[in-house]
């Protein structure tokens, strides 16, 4: 099979192996650890396939099951064996809809691995876009700053605003300021374009989330927690209005969710886990 389209191979052990697939939005320069910082410590003797987001606008994109049919094509494809599904943060929810829809397809389910597993609602959009615009005060002025900030505000505060048509809101106000901001640093219009783009399919890959219910994959799933009170079950457990979240069993380390997927004892936790030695671990 050629090489996937759809899915980055992080990890590469020859055709004839199974998969380990991990779903996650990697972009350059953001501070949270990722699913390469992890492999090393996984010690695998198979493939490890990282999710590839789709290019997606969130204003006027289906976004729903679909989304999900690229990946699950090009693995069915591939003919090889998913032996587990990873997920860090709101890619959580896609690795369990996956598992499961693996699990189908495959007749053995697939063993799952979520990393501060997040429900995705209205503030957890909102908490990513502020990252996203955090990560932008090099480009953007104040001002610039302020009205995307005051139009989220906005935006959150109408009453029963879903996650889909908040994304679709932000992306909305932010598509022309983005667009002016990295022109007038000096980027050309295509790069510049595709840096807009890829905030519409992030704004795109949470309102996906949002609309996917991840709880059965979850069922099954080794949760690993950190220390940040705002991410993960930690978060869904103390706000109001979320069902109790059940999994099959959950790790907590003491160190900040940006640093989950760079820190060796939670590798060494879920080589164990992967390895079929659950009792290994934190």
């Amino acid at each position: 099979m050629p090489s996937p389209t759809v899915w980055n191979v992080v990890l590469d052990a020859g055709a004839d192996t199974d998969i380990v697939l991990a779903a996650d939005f990697p972009v350059t320069g953001r501070n949270e650890g990722g699913f390469a910082e992890l492999a090393p410590g996984l010690h695998l003797d198979c493939a490890l396939w990282q999710t590839v987001a789709p290019v997606r606008n969130p204003e006027t994109d289906a976004l729903g099951e679909e989304y999900l049919e690229p990946w699950l094509s090009e693995v069915a494809a591939s003919g090889r064996t998913v032996r587990a599904v990873l997920g860090y943060c709101a890619g959580s929810v896609f690795a369990g809809v996956l598992a499961q829809k693996i699990a189908e397809r495959q007749g053995t389910a697939p063993l799952v691995v979520v990393f501060d597993p997040e429900l995705v609602d209205v503030p957890t959009v909102h908490l990513q876009f502020g990252r996203v615009i955090g990560n932008m005060t090099t480009v953007l002025t104040p001002e610039e700053i302020a009205e995307l900030s005051g139009t989220a505000e906005q935006l959150a505060a109408k009453p029963g605003i879903a996650p889909v048509d908040f994304a679709a809101g932000l992306y909305a106000a932010f598509r022309p300021i983005g667009t002016a901001a990295l022109r007038r640093a000096g980027l050309d219009e295509d790069y510049a374009g595709e840096l807009v783009t890829l905030v519409g399919s992030f704004m795109s890959y949470l309102a996906t989330a949002a609309g996917l219910d991840p709880r059965p994959g979850w069922q099954r799933a080794t949760v690993i927690t950190s220390a940040s009170e705002r991410s993960g079950l930690n978060r869904m457990r103390t706000t109001p209005g979320i069902a109790p979240v059940e999994v099959a069993d959950e790790r907590r380390f003491e160190v900040e969710h940006r640093d989950l997927l760079r820190t060796p004892a939670v590798a060494d936790a879920v080589a164990a886990v992967l390895a079929g030695r659950p009792e290994a671990g934190a």
